[in-house]
C-alpha cells in the first residue's frame, strides 16, 4: 500500500513543481520580454494573460489535490474489497460483475470532478470573458458525456474483461488488436455520430471562403468530404479549427468563433497548416504511436495482473484464490495497475509531446509553401494566442512535459526562418 501512496504523492508533487516553475517563469518573462516581441505583441494583454494562466493553474492544482484525496480514500477506506465482494455475489455473468466493479470508482472520480469543472466554466472562464455556456447546456453536456462514457466503457471494458477471463495471460495481444480497432472505429464514426451530439455542424456558409478552402485542398491533393462550421460560441469564445475523420468522414471543421476573429487570409493559412498534417501523414503516425504505447501498457498490465500481492494489498487474497483473475477481481486489478502505471505516462510525455511539436513545425513549414502569403500564418497564430490569453512564456521543462504544440514565440521564430530560406532560394 505504501508503494501506491508513494507513487500517487510523487506524481502530484512533480505536477505541482511544474506548475510553480511555469508561473514563476511567466511572471518574470512577461515583465520584460525581448524588445522584438514587445513591439509585435499587445503588451496591454500581458497582465490578463498572467492572471488567466495563474487562475487556471491554481484551480488545476486544487482539482489535482482533490483527485489525489479521492483516490487515496478509495484505496484506504476498504471500498474496493467491499465492492468486489458485493459485485461477486450479484446474479450476473462474471463480465457484468466486473463492469459493475469498475463503474463504482469511476463514478466516484467523475462526481469529484464536477465542482472543479463548474469553477472553471462559470468561474475562471466566465471571469475572463471566454465562457458563454448556460447551466442548462452544461447539464445536458454532462448527461450526454456520462451516457457516452458508460456505453463506450461497457463495450471496451466488457471486451477486455472477457478476454482476460477466456485467454489467461495471453489476453493482452487480442486486447491490443481490439483497442486498435476501437481507435480506428472512433476516428471513423466520431465526426458523424458522437460530435454532433454536442455541437451543431453545418456546411460553411461563406461560399467564397469554402471555394478557396476547396482549391487549397485540391492543390494538396487532399480529398475532402466537406468543410463545416461548428457552433462553438454556444459554450466559449475560444477559437480553433481541426481536421477530423477517416475516409468518407474526412472533413475540416472551423469554429464559428474563428470565423469571427480572423480574416480570410489568416483562416486559409491556419487551414493550410491543418492540411499539412494530412499531407505529412502525421495523423497515421500519431495513431500508430498511440497503438504501440497501448500495446506496451497492456503488456505491463498483463505482467502485473495475476500477481497475488496485488490483491493482498487490499485483503482480497481469499477472493483471488477462489475465482482467479476474473470478474470483480480482474476489475480491481485493472484499477490498481492503472495507479501503478500512471507515472509511466508522465515519463513518456516528453517523448510523445516532442514528436507532436516536431510535427507542428513541419505542418507550419508546409503551410508556408501551400498558401503563399508572406505573414498570414504568423499573424494568425499571434492573434489566436492573444485572444485566447495563451501563455507566451512557458517554462522549457513544462513545454517538454505538457505541450503538444510549440510555444508561440518558438513557432513564429521557426516560421520566419523558414520564410527567409524560401526567400533566399527564390532569389
Amino acid at each position: 500500500m505504501w508503494i501506491f501512496i508513494t507513487l500517487l504523492l510523487v506524481e502530484f508533487v512533480l505536477s505541482a513543481a511544474l506548475a510553480y516553475l511555469n508561473l514563476t517563469h511567466l511572471k518574470r518573462s512577461a515583465v520584460a520580454p525581448p524588445q522584438e516581441w514587445a513591439e509585435r505583441l499587445d503588451m496591454t494583454q500581458f497582465p490578463r494573460m498572467i492572471a488567466y494562466t495563474t487562475a487556471h493553474t491554481r484551480l488545476g492544482l486544487i482539482a489535482s489535490l482533490s483527485n489525489l484525496a479521492v483516490t487515496l480514500a478509495i484505496l484506504l477506506s476498504g471500498l474496493l474489497p467491499a465492492t468486489a465482494r458485493w459485485a461477486s455475489a450479484l446474479p450476473l455473468p462474471t463480465v457484468g460483475q466486473g463492469l459493475t466493479m469498475l463503474a463504482i470508482p469511476a463514478l466516484i472520480a467523475y462526481l469529484a470532478t464536477i465542482p472543479w469543472d463548474l469553477a472553471s466554466q462559470f468561474g475562471v472562464e466566465r471571469r475572463f470573458g471566454f465562457s458563454t455556456i448556460t447551466l442548462r447546456t452544461w447539464l445536458l453536456d454532462q448527461a450526454k458525456e456520462l451516457l457516452v462514457s458508460l456505453l463506450l466503457g461497457a463495450l471496451l471494458g466488457g471486451g477486455l474483461l472477457f478476454l482476460i477471463e477466456q485467454l489467461g495471460r495471453a489476453w493482452w495481444l487480442p486486447a491490443w488488436a481490439l483497442f486498435g480497432l476501437f481507435q480506428a472505429l472512433m476516428a471513423l464514426v466520431a465526426p458523424v455520430i458522437l460530435l454532433p451530439l454536442f455541437n451543431k455542424f453545418e456546411p460553411l456558409q461563406d461560399q467564397e471562403l469554402a471555394e478557396q478552402i476547396d482549391a487549397l485542398a485540391a492543390r494538396a491533393h487532399l480529398p475532402l468530404r466537406g468543410v463545416f462550421q461548428m457552433d462553438a460560441s454556444r459554450r466559449s469564445t475560444h477559437a480553433n479549427a481541426y481536421f477530423t475523420g477517416l475516409g468518407k468522414t474526412r472533413r475540416i471543421v472551423l469554429f464559428d468563433t474563428l470565423l469571427d476573429q480572423l480574416d480570410r487570409d489568416h483562416i486559409l493559412a491556419v487551414l493550410a497548416h491543418e492540411i499539412g498534417h494530412w499531407t505529412k501523414r502525421h495523423i497515421p503516425v500519431r495513431v500508430a504511436v498511440s497503438i504501440l504505447l497501448s500495446g506496451l501498457g497492456m503488456a505491463c498490465v498483463a505482467t502485473l495482473l495475476d500477481r497475488p500481492w496485488l490483491y493482498g494489498t487490499l485483503g482480497l487474497d481469499s477472493l483471488y484464490a477462489a475465482s482467479g483473475v476474473v470478474g470483480p477481481v480482474a476489475a480491481v486489478g485493472l484499477y490498481l495497475v492503472s495507479i501503478l502505471l500512471s507515472p509511466l505516462g508522465l515519463l513518456l510525455a516528453p517523448l510523445v509531446n516532442g514528436l507532436s511539436r516536431r510535427q507542428e513545425f513541419q505542418a507550419d513549414a508546409y503551410a508556408l509553401r501551400l498558401y503563399d502569403h508572406p505573414t498570414a500564418l504568423e499573424e494568425g497564430l499571434i492573434l489566436l494566442s492573444e485572444k485566447n490569453l495563451s501563455n507566451l512564456f512557458p517554462h522549457p521543462l513544462v513545454v517538454r512535459f505538457r505541450y503538444s504544440h510549440p510555444p508561440l514565440l518558438e513557432r513564429v521564430a521557426a516560421i520566419r526562418a523558414q520564410r527567409a530560406v524560401g526567400d533566399a532560394q527564390g532569389g
